[in-house]
């Protein structure tokens, strides 16, 4: 129930989509990471990798979608296993025995989708457990992984293949963007003649899925003008749908998810950072001057990074 339909509008990402097939199928153990910020469609990525038939043949549909942002920690997340993959409840072992003793038994190829895996990852018990805990799965030589996280790097001492580039997903291309907020929006008579301004309020969206799918969703109602005065006015807080706060429904919640990984030095820094419209150029060198005084300041920026904030 915690794993999201499929999107059926989803253009400017087959070069990804192919990539990320030809890359499971021809390895003899995958370990795929997707990642990149909230809001990049991650999820949606991973989920139309394991749609193609190439991969559901190489597995013979023993694809299993754990949803982990639900699963905050290693126990948390050893019971979520055990409630995809069906085992049966044994009273004599310990859920871990349980789990370890089915990939001993079932030994035809597997492949497990860990979305949102930095919810564990940066759970409040640490990571030795969680990383403990994956790289005994990578022992497993039948097990594939296809990890979706925010931040640069996949978790672990793990040799990820990086899907996209190395700093992860990268936003739409304008066309893509464009094709997706028509298709979303209904291919109104108004807003089609207004194309300059759409691509305006697409470059504002920086381009990116969720935020582009959101104010699609409003200019179902709302003509494009009003569109780009309600993002002046409003900014990130218009780009919501309904009134629930879920990541796949609210870009400031998607962005807050990514502050909450933050401790408060790495959050103070940011709250700096964003001061500044364009960033700090050159900050290796610029930061330390402009902030003399900022205590663990390189350890707070690699917080910032990892999460990719």
């Amino acid at each position: 129930q915690a794993t999201p339909a499929v999107p059926r509008i989803f253009y400017g990402r087959d070069d990804l989509i192919k990539e990320g097939v030809d890359y499971i199928v021809n390895s003899a153990q995958a370990f795929l990471a997707v990642l990149g910020p909230g809001g990049i469609g991650k999820t949606a990525l991973a989920q139309k990798i394991i749609e193609m038939e190439a991969v559901k043949d190489k597995f013979e549909h023993r694809l299993y979608f754990i949803p982990c942002d639900i699963l905050p920690n290693v126990a948390s997340l050893i019971q979520g296993m055990l409630q995809c993959l069906k085992i049966p409840f044994q009273e004599s072992k310990s859920q871990t025995e349980m789990l370890n003793d089915y990939f001993q038994v079932n030994t035809k190829l597997i492949l497990l989708i860990l979305d949102n895996f930095e919810t564990p990852w940066y759970s409040e018990e640490g990571r030795t457990r969680i990383q403990s805990f994956l790289e005994k799965l990578v022992n497993f030589k039948h097990l594939s992984i296809l990890v979706t996280m925010r931040g640069p790097d996949g978790p672990g001492d793990i040799d990820w293949y990086k899907l996209g580039t190395e700093s992860g997903i990268p936003t739409l291309s304008t066309d893509a963007a464009r094709k997706t907020f028509f298709a979303i929006s209904g291919n109104k008579s108004d807003l089609l003649e207004a194309t300059k301004a759409v691509d305006e309020l697409l470059k504002e969206m920086d381009y990116v899925p969720l935020a582009v799918r959101l104010i699609a969703q409003r200019a179902k109602t709302n003509p494009i003008e009003s569109l780009l005065e309600m993002w002046k006015d409003g900014k990130t807080s218009v780009l919501k749908e309904g009134r629930g706060e879920f990541r796949l429904t609210s870009v400031e919640h998607s962005i807050q998810l990514s502050v909450n990984l933050l401790n408060k030095d790495g959050h103070d820094l940011l709250s700096i950072i964003s001061f500044l419209p364009n960033g700090i150029p050159m900050w290796v060198k610029n930061l330390r001057r402009m902030l003399p005084k900022f205590l663990n300041l390189d350890v707070s920026v690699a917080d910032i990074l990892g999460c990719s904030l």
